[in-house]
């Protein structure tokens, strides 16, 4: 195992490698928050003390990053979609992953982690294990201040990661180090601390580097491997190069914009305040409202003309091109669209390199996602195995619960889909009017346009509550059909009571929050089988008693014991409602005797 003295050389390495990186995001940084004078000092003057035109690259950051900040859709896929065993636990294995996602606030991290990838060259998450709740959470994190080292597979075998704390917040998470920090410090104060943590397949450790490497934490990696996950931009050379920001060319760009600018302002500053010309008859220029000025040449009198080049303004436009393209944002993103393209394809067409970059960037993004997904079911496997776990949330055949155990429906499974599907490359908007468009001329199952919508579903669960939804209607429109035979009872003259008392039933059982389906079994039950009456025995003949007793007719053949009886007797009662709505009742009796 590595010294401490060995990570020490490791980390100083992995920041010289990535020093370019962290002098372009130094400036980027600084333009985005306004701050010019900090990567060009003196550009401003007691006139202009700061920039005096919209922060195109801040502008264009934030657009992206409200482009990708949209989840995709995670699921497990069954290894056989014929077997129901199979099914059931890749079902299982979705609902845990949407769980890990909704536990993380992964959504509402998603805006600064994808700014981070396009603004700074890296998406980086951590999956840390929370030990109260006993379940692994996503952590996003700044891709700017990460620095970590890649294998030929895309795997991040070692990070380092740089935070900045005060001494009070140093003192929140290591108070004997904040203690030290004071001590060193004579007891002053410190805002900004910079603090190192560094994690291998062995060794996670936590030290000041500017304390003379003080260590605060340490502690060998259970998990056997980075649990932090860093995904680089595309960089145009090999998997050892320094990724880079879409924004680091874009700042000298923006900087002779804003000088170009304040030229031209001082410019039109001074042709307002230009000297007033007279002709030489005029000894006296009075001045003030409603001035008079007597001269023989009016056309004469005027301000000095200050010529500025028109190159001027053609120089900023150009500059302002300059900044859109290299951040491939078109115009049509800020609502600067030509009246003669405004046309749906022509729109599409300016907007074509934008979309590729967003489609690049989303293929990217998914990989990262799908990896921080996996670490969170390893993590979750191997720290808490028999842990039984709930997931809130909402279920069909358990509302509101569900429980899983990480050894019995994880069993080493890892594997999950992360798929953007029609959202690759398109706005939310665009791809569901797209996979709207396409389902309606039957180029898409109802599967597939689910499978491809720009939100998450767990769409086994989501086809279970579809289906109840529309037994649950079919239900109500057949209640609703049963009431409008009401004004054909009442026209027939029959006695609508019954029905108005099981509509009313059900009304009130919905009001009370019931389920219709309930209601409804409850209200048309068929009403319990009357008690059978004792039967009483017919009034016997004495003769054929008598006999029967003997063995049958007398001098004649006995009863055989084997002969077949006659079928029993049948009592029929028919009750109804004649056509003027009295009651009309028909009872009969048959008999029958065997021949």
């Amino acid at each position: 195992m590595d010294t401490h003295a060995d990570i020490f050389a490791r980390c100083q390495a992995l920041v010289q490698h990535y020093s370019r990186r962290d002098a372009e995001t130094h400036m980027v940084r600084a333009i985005r928050r306004g701050d010019f004078e900090a990567v060009a000092p003196g550009s401003f003057s007691e006139d202009f003390p700061a920039p005096i035109i919209a922060n195109q690259i801040d502008t264009m950051a934030r657009d992206m990053s409200a482009t990708l900040a949209p989840l995709p859709s995670f699921n497990c896929l069954p290894s056989s979609i014929l077997n129901d065993r199979s099914k059931a636990f890749a079902e299982k294995r979705t609902k845990i992953a949407h769980y890990y996602v909704e536990c993380s606030n992964l959504q509402a991290q998603m805006p600064d982690a994808v700014d981070s990838y396009h603004g700074y060259g890296m998406f980086v998450g951590e999956v840390r294990p929370d030990f109260k709740s006993k379940m692994p959470k996503i952590k996003m994190l700044d891709g700017g201040f990460a620095y970590p080292t890649w294998d030929a597979d895309f795997n991040t075998i070692e990070i380092l990661f740089v935070a900045y704390m005060s001494d009070r917040q140093l003192a929140g998470y290591y108070p004997q180090a904040a203690a030290k920090v004071r001590e060193q410090s004579n007891g002053r104060g410190q805002e900004r601390i910079k603090v190192h943590r560094f994690q291998d397949a062995k060794t996670n450790l936590v030290y000041l580097p500017d304390y003379g490497n003080l260590v605060v934490d340490y502690a060998p990696n259970l998990m056997g491997r980075c649990t932090y996950v860093a995904v680089p931009r595309p960089m145009g050379e090999d998997w050892f190069a320094v990724p880079r920001g879409a924004y680091a060319d874009l700042v000298w760009p923006q900087l002779a914009a804003n000088e170009f600018r304040m030229l031209g302002l001082e410019a039109v500053d001074k042709s307002v305040r230009a000297p007033i010309v007279v002709p030489t008859d005029v000894p006296d220029v009075p001045f003030g409202p409603d001035a008079t000025i007597h001269t023989n040449n009016p056309q004469g009198v005027g301000r000095l003309k200050i010529d500025v080049p028109q190159g001027a303004f053609q120089a900023t436009e150009l500059l302002e091109q300059d900044i859109r393209q290299g951040g491939m944002s078109p115009g049509s993103r800020s609502g600067n669209i030509n009246a003669s393209v405004i046309t749906g394809r022509g729109v599409d067409a300016l907007s074509e390199g934008y979309s590729q970059q967003v489609a690049m960037s989303q293929s990217r993004i998914g990989f990262g996602l799908q990896l921080l997904i996996e670490l969170c079911f390893e993590m979750d496997e191997k720290f808490w195995p028999e842990e039984t776990k709930e997931i809130r949330g909402q279920s069909l055949d358990n509302p509101g619960r569900e429980s899983y155990v990480p050894s019995r429906h994880i069993k080493g499974d890892y594997s999950v889909t992360v798929d953007y599907g029609f959202l690759l490359g398109l706005d939310a908007n665009r791809a569901l009017v797209f996979i709207l468009q396409a389902q309606a001329a039957g180029l898409l199952s109802n599967d597939t346009a689910a499978r491809n919508l720009p939100i998450k579903l767990n769409l086994a669960e989501e086809q279970n509550r579809i289906q109840l939804e529309q037994s649950r209607n079919a239900l109500l429109q057949a209640t609703m059909a049963y009431s409008q035979a009401i004004p054909q009872m009442l026209s027939n003259g029959q006695d609508p009571s019954q029905a108005v008392a099981q509509l009313a039933a059900i009304v009130k059982g919905i009001g009370k929050g019931e389920a219709i389906e309930n209601v409804v079994a409850e209200v048309f039950a068929p009403p319990p089988p009357a008690p059978a009456a004792p039967e009483q025995a017919p009034p016997q003949d004495p003769m054929a008693a008598m006999m029967a007793a003997a063995g049958g007719v007398p001098g004649g053949t006995p009863a055989d014991p084997n002969a077949i009886e006659g079928r029993p007797d049948l009592s029929s009662l028919i009750a109804g409602l004649s056509g003027s709505g009295k009651p009309n009742l028909a009872a009969s009796v048959m008999r029958s005797r065997p021949a």
